[in-house]
């Protein structure tokens, strides 16, 4: 019968494979392995302090600000039953930041959105800005703004209430330019359809001209 690991020490054995040169490379569920160890039961208890949402320390902290204390409760025995396993909930701290834009901003959730890739071929990681240098209006949407606000208070520790008037400010401008020039957009094509439109009626006129004097013989 051949030995099993148990799922405990499958980390230390897998190492210890590798350092003997029997394993060349390391397998791609190592590093998961590693973050989120297995427990001994087949029931898995996750513990509290897993980064399952892989945020970084100041989003982290961020969550743990915005958290609610528990206050201890007593309960009668029979209500100190063992639970059934539940999965834990994902929960990001721009979840709350998104609620708040879009409760305030409603119309935004019709605009078309774009799920293709950037021109380089990669999505934006950058939001040091709202609008970074070579990038179009029409790119900025809701999502960038809370973002935008999120590194505002993650990475400049500016106060929530603070940092979404710093950004939604920004977004109002870049709306105003945005509509601006489809204004002028437009105005120019009505200018150009309007021309087009002239040009069209006096071809049509020369070519009824031409009609008539076919039918009645007339040289041209």
């Amino acid at each position: 019968m051949a030995h099993r690991v148990p799922p405990t020490g499958l980390v230390r054995q897998v190492s210890n494979l590798m350092k003997g040169n029997l394993i060349k490379d390391a397998p791609v569920w190592l590093p998961v392995l590693k973050t989120i160890p297995p427990g001994p039961s087949i029931i898995r208890t996750r513990p509290h302090n897993d980064n399952i949402n892989a945020q970084s320390a100041a989003e982290m902290e961020l969550m743990s600000q915005q958290q609610p204390t528990k206050s201890s409760i007593r309960h009668k025995q029979k209500n100190l039953r063992t639970k059934p396993p539940r999965p834990q909930p994902i929960v990001y701290p721009e979840d709350r930041l998104r609620r708040q834009f879009y409760k305030d901003h409603p119309f935004e959730l019709s605009r078309p959105k774009v799920l293709v890739e950037g021109d380089s071929g990669k999505n934006r990681t950058d939001f040091t800005q709202l609008l970074l240098p070579g990038m179009r209006l029409n790119e900025i949407d809701g999502e960038a703004v809370i973002k935008y606000q999120l590194h505002l208070m993650t990475a400049e520790k500016i106060p929530e209430r603070q940092a979404y008037a710093t950004a939604t400010s920004e977004f109002y401008k870049i709306r105003a330019q945005q509509e601006e020039e489809e204004r002028e957009a437009r105005a120019k094509m009505t200018d150009v359809l309007h021309t087009i439109s002239k040009q069209t009626r006096k071809a049509l006129y020369h070519e009824e001209q031409a009609l008539i004097r076919g039918m009645n013989n007339q040289p041209y």
